[in-house]
């Protein structure tokens, strides 16, 4: 084998050049391969970190009602439709979640206590209220009755006092583990509602992990503005789920009312695609 010093001398003797320049060269040589080496390296990590992204599978999401119970029997068999009516009520919505890391259930309850209903008339109103036992109407002592009416009804008003629940399971070796649990009571005077066509589950910062997004409303009967309320539920890295919120404030009626939105800390450090989508829901 030829010596590295002969090598080098050899294949540059054609060279009208001196030894010292053809050294040099030599080592201009050598750095540029360190050079290629270094940026081949960082077009496969660039390359493998593409190819990453690239295979985050999108979720798959699937919207379930009240007259898709027996649908979602067939896809789910070992959750009923209407999970714990005795403690959370009738469901209302169930979101059916497929990702890469778990099958979710993201289910609404409303567990109504009291139902009356206001039978109006032109001379006035007969009140009623619902017998969850013997599952009849029943009329409210003190108020109008309908033999004391004239004509036929005119219209009917419908009034609950509910609590709202809504409950993220996760699939988990034949069981369900409760992830997220949400609750918000209703009174007489305060009636939270869920906006349906605003809560979801979606990937927005496409990192396989599902968000969701709880909507509803938050009604009352005083002067007080009027909150659109909105939660996000996101995965940290410890694989722990964060809780973040954003009100949306409508006026009420009052002349210094103005409409508002606030968001708390934790929606702040949100990704910023996750908060894109936030706004747009309560805008």
């Amino acid at each position: 084998m030829l010596s590295f010093k002969y090598w080098k001398i050899k294949h540059c003797i054609p060279t009208p050049i001196g030894k010292r320049i053809v050294t040099c060269t030599y080592a201009l040589n050598f750095k540029h391969i360190l050079l290629m080496k270094k940026y081949s390296l960082f077009a496969l990590l660039l390359a493998s970190t593409t190819l990453s992204i690239a295979q985050v599978k999108p979720l798959k999401v699937k919207y379930f009602y009240p007259k898709d119970s027996i649908a979602f029997s067939k896809i789910v068999p070992e959750i009923d439709f209407n999970y714990e009516p005795a403690r959370y009520g009738k469901t209302t919505m169930i979101i059916h979640t497929e990702s890469k890391y778990g099958v979710y259930e993201f289910i609404f309850k409303k567990k109504i206590n009291k139902l009356v209903r206001t039978i109006n008339y032109k001379s006035g109103g007969v009140v009623e209220s619902y017998n969850f036992k013997s599952k009849k109407w029943e009329h409210v002592q003190g108020t109008w009755k309908h033999a004391e009416m004239k004509g036929k009804p005119q219209d009917t008003l419908m009034q609950s006092e509910h609590h709202l629940y809504a409950l993220v399971l996760l699939h988990d070796h034949g069981g369900l583990l409760e992830k997220i649990k949400f609750q918000d009571f209703g009174n007489e005077v305060y009636w939270p509602e869920f906006d349906y066509k605003n809560c979801s589950v979606s990937d927005e910062d496409k990192d396989g992990k599902p968000e969701f997004y709880l909507s509803y409303f938050g009604n009352s009967d005083g002067l007080d503005a009027k909150p659109h309320k909105q939660i996000v539920y996101t995965y940290q890295q410890n694989g722990n789920i964060s809780k973040a919120k954003a009100t949306a404030l409508y006026p009420a009626g009052n002349e210094e009312d103005e409409y508002q939105l606030i968001y708390d800390t934790a929606w702040k450090a949100l990704p910023k695609a996750i908060q894109e989508k936030s706004k747009r829901i309560l805008q």
